[in-house]
């Protein structure tokens, strides 16, 4: 059997003892109280008094019923008949109540009682009439009284003979209680050695195992005392109760006082919310805490912060600050820090360097493609009509007259030109997205600039109708007319596209103290809200634009060419239908100011 084994079973054994000694303990007392409860339930010398008294009492009263039969009837007689009959009723009472009434019952029965009672009352009575009278009393009342006397003088034996046999059994009861106390005593008595055995032993043991607590708390103190970290223990109301010299090298008691055994908050002066109270208070209700490296106050050391709850079973008994001094190892990871930093940095630049050349190899690829892509998109209304006239000429030339040919150079010229100027256009949209535009503003006439747009456009779009009000246009503005020419001419293309005849193009001017506003309406298929804001990336186009011809770069260039203006394109959704696109760029006063 193991020691722990061997030990409970011990335990148990003298936890048996005891309750053995406890339940003997107990019936012992209750034998002497049984005892004593008999003892004290004996009623037999006054019993017999009582009994004696209403005997000697109805006696008494006949004797004095046959004097005033005799003869004796004076007032002083009969207060001594009328004093005989209330001592006869006063003995009576008294046996008729309590125990002294089941005494009698016991031994004689419940009808002697009411016979002496009824018989007194009948005297009583007969008493009474006698007294007004002063006739004889009937001489059967008389007799009566004195058979009752007789009656509870043969009562008094019959009680005193029970009374001798109930206390011979209580005698016998009361030996067997004191034999059965006795034995019960000697048990506890040697229970009680027994204990004392144990007892002692416990002792030796517990001196031993204090001992070995000693060693224990010895040895765990020289740890704690070995321990680079700071470390203090505390109970569960925040009273220190283990503090090795670490820790008072790393935060010193102000004024030298002793922290052991005081509360941590008094003993370090330490104000309510201070982070040490906080994390002692969490610790006690089961948390464990980090506290992550840094600076101590008024000082130049980095420490980290540790608690951890102490348990005993499953109950915590208090817990663990540990502080450890990391200042060392702080800087170096500063010092980590900073060359990672100035490495990220470096890398970030090399890296920015390569996305800068990438982008910029991106846009010329994207300046290529979009050169083809204008090139398809603008050359080939001027190219059309160039060749439609060529072909008419072609056709009847001979037919012709000198009138019509003229015309028909003069298209071609016109187309020519225009071509030039696309030409032109497409390679300053290159050079604006490169950054190296030509950008030449001069005053020129904007009304007859956007007429001039349209014109064109109706060369190539014979059967669509312009409407223009430009009437609030002033004479001059500032811009730069083959750019400002590029945006109209694109917005005029976009809006002829994406609408269908008869409905006009609506082309109107408005001015504002700092603006010029240029509307084109047209009443086609619109844009999407959710579209809008992409509308004018590059390359982007609606998806109400499925099935008409176009690259997506017009809306870009004509914003980009704006922009440059110092101005904006904006689209804006048309209440009955379409959308209206608006040129804004400054007005020449504004420009001055």
């Amino acid at each position: 059997m193991s020691s722990g084994a061997g030990k409970r079973t011990a335990t148990a054994i003298t936890i048996a003892v005891i309750a053995a000694c406890a339940v003997l303990l107990s019936l012992a007392l209750h034998r002497l109280v049984k005892t004593e409860e008999d003892l004290s339930s004996s009623f037999g010398e006054n019993v017999l008094w009582f009994i004696s008294q209403v005997h000697f009492e109805n006696h008494r009263l006949a004797l004095a019923a046959e004097a005033w039969n005799r003869g004796h009837r004076t007032d002083a007689d009969v207060r001594e008949l009328q004093l005989r009959l209330d001592m006869a009723f006063s003995r009576l009472a008294v046996l008729s109540e309590g125990v002294y009434r089941n005494v009698i019952a016991r031994n004689l029965g419940s009808e002697p009682l009411a016979t002496a009672l009824s018989h007194l009352k009948t005297f009583e009575e007969a008493l009474g009439r006698a007294m007004v009278s002063r006739a004889p009393l009937p001489q059967s009342h008389i007799d009566s009284l004195l058979n009752d006397a007789v009656v509870f003088s043969a009562a008094s034996n019959d009680v005193m003979t029970a009374d001798r046999d109930d206390l011979a059994a209580q005698r016998d009861t009361y030996r067997r209680n004191l034999l059965e106390a006795i034995t019960a005593i000697l048990l506890i008595f040697g229970f009680g050695i027994f204990i004392v055995v144990r007892l002692v032993k416990s002792l030796r043991s517990v001196a031993l195992a204090e001992a070995a607590l000693r060693r224990d708390r010895d040895f765990s103190n020289l740890l704690l005392e070995s321990s680079g970290d700071g470390v203090a223990a505390f109970d569960m109301d925040g009273r220190c109760t283990h503090l090795n010299a670490v820790m008072s090298t790393i935060f010193p008691v102000p004024g030298g006082a002793d922290v052991v055994g005081h509360l941590i908050k008094d003993a370090y002066r330490l104000p309510d919310g201070h982070i040490i109270l906080n994390m002692i208070r969490d610790t006690v209700a089961g948390q464990s805490l980090h506290m992550p490296a840094h600076p101590v106050p008024n000082g130049n050391r980095y420490v980290e912060k540790f608690t951890h709850p102490v348990r005993s079973g499953n109950a915590i008994v208090g817990g663990v600050l540990l502080i450890r001094d990391v200042t060392d190892a702080h800087l170096a990871r500063m010092q980590l820090l900073e060359h990672r930093d100035q490495l990220e940095a470096t890398v970030k630049q090399r890296t920015g360097d390569l996305e800068d050349a990438l982008e910029r190899e991106t846009r010329l690829r994207e300046l290529y493609k979009g050169f083809v892509s204008m090139v398809s998109h603008q050359f080939r209304t001027p190219l059309s009509i160039v060749d439609s006239s060529a072909q008419r000429m072609i056709r009847r030339g001979k037919e012709m007259s000198e009138e019509e040919i003229r015309e028909r150079a003069g298209k071609i010229r016109t187309a020519i030109l225009r071509l030039t100027r696309l030409v032109s256009s497409t390679l300053n949209a290159a050079k604006l997205d490169a950054g190296e535009i030509d950008f030449a503003p001069r005053r020129c006439d904007l009304g007859k600039l956007i007429v001039e747009a349209c014109e064109r456009q109706k060369e190539a779009t014979p059967n669509r109708r312009f409407t223009m009000a430009l009437e609030q246009l002033p004479d001059w503005v500032s811009c730069d007319p083959l750019l400002i020419d590029q945006v109209v001419a694109n917005l005029l293309s976009n809006a002829v596209k994406y609408s269908a005849p008869p409905d006009p193009i609506e082309i109107t001017a408005e001015l504002d103290d700092c603006w010029i506003h240029i509307s084109i309406s047209d009443r086609g298929v619109g844009i999407p809200d959710d579209e809008r804001d992409k509308l004018f990336e590059r390359f982007f186009r609606a998806r109400t634009s499925a099935g008409v011809e176009g690259t997506g770069i017009g809306l870009h260039v004509a914003r980009t060419i704006a922009r440059l203006h110092q101005g904006d394109v904006v689209s804006l959704p048309r209440v009955a239908g379409g959308s209206t696109f608006v040129l804004r760029i400054p007005r020449e006063e504004a420009l001055a100011a």
